[in-house]
């Protein structure tokens, strides 16, 4: 990884924020439309198999707005003599659970990042309204060590990272990886990220000042692609395993995301007997 700055561990903590009853409940006021990401006719068909869709008007604009400003009132303020005073803090890459680097020149870009359980669980619900979503994402089937089993849904993850790039700012090609702990004996660990657009780039809407800051899926010599242009209120979700992907340069204006991750738990499979 270029540039990889000094290891530091980090705890990340909030100010309390009233969170408006009414905010993200209820269904979507317009239909949400889950599509596939079709790598089969794409330029990088080798990802056919591969679990990617995009989710549209999971969100309003006006919703992404408000959740941008509840994020922002969640930030802790910068430490006295800090030069940089703004609550957007450079984003730094995970390195394992609690363990994080600064990566110049391979992630640049500022965050905030903000537990919060009942806003990840209103936007998991409002994404499954899409008709088959849940039954896709219900169970994952693999080998852990070995045990035979599988991974089950279990919820999505309480740790929202809200994402500012600004221009000249990206995330170089890369895979995501898991995050995972144990609680009461059973493993938990995540197979998807989840990723939320809060504005519209001109690609699809030519009076946007955002110009570049598509996700691109790659292929592994990077020559060819996919692109991803973001749409305010649609979420992309995809697996972790085997994807090359990137944030491409953003040239004008400034994008703004929010990426989390869904959890699944390791269930063994009872022996025969045992059944």
């Amino acid at each position: 990884m270029a540039h990889l700055q000094k290891a530091r561990v980090v705890k990340y903590k909030s100010n309390e924020v009233k969170i408006p009853d009414n905010f993200l409940q209820g269904p979507s006021p317009i239909p949400v439309v889950l599509k596939p990401v079709p790598f089969a006719s794409s330029s990088v068909p080798e990802y056919k198999k591969c679990f990617a869709v995009t989710i549209d008007n999971v969100l309003s604009p006006e919703e992404c707005s408000q959740l941008k400003q509840l994020a922002e009132q969640s930030a802790l303020p910068a430490a006295e003599g800090d030069p940089n005073q703004s609550v957007w803090r450079p984003a730094t890459v995970s390195l394992a659970p609690g363990l994080e680097a600064p990566a110049p020149g391979y992630r640049e870009s500022d965050r905030i990042v903000w537990d919060s359980q009942e806003i990840s669980d209103r936007l998991w619900a409002r994404c499954c309204q899409a008709e088959g979503l849940k039954d896709q994402l219900a169970v994952m089937r693999q080998r852990s060590g070995q045990n035979p089993g599988r991974w089950e849904f279990s919820h999505i993850n309480k740790r929202m990272r809200f994402l500012k790039y600004s221009p000249g700012q990206y995330f170089r090609p890369h895979c995501d990886g898991p995050y995972y702990y144990e609680e009461n004996g059973t493993r938990f660990e995540t197979q998807y990220t989840f990723h939320l657009y809060l504005n519209d780039s001109a690609e699809v809407s030519p009076e946007s000042e955002l110009e570049g800051g598509a996700t691109s899926f790659l292929s592994w010599d990077k020559q060819r692609r996919i692109d991803v242009n973001p749409k305010a209120g649609s979420v992309l979700i995809f697996q972790h395993k085997g994807l090359l992907h990137a944030g491409n340069e953003v040239f004008k204006g400034e994008k703004f995301t929010v990426r989390t991750d869904l959890l699944y738990k390791w269930v063994e499979d009872k022996p025969p007997d045992a059944a």
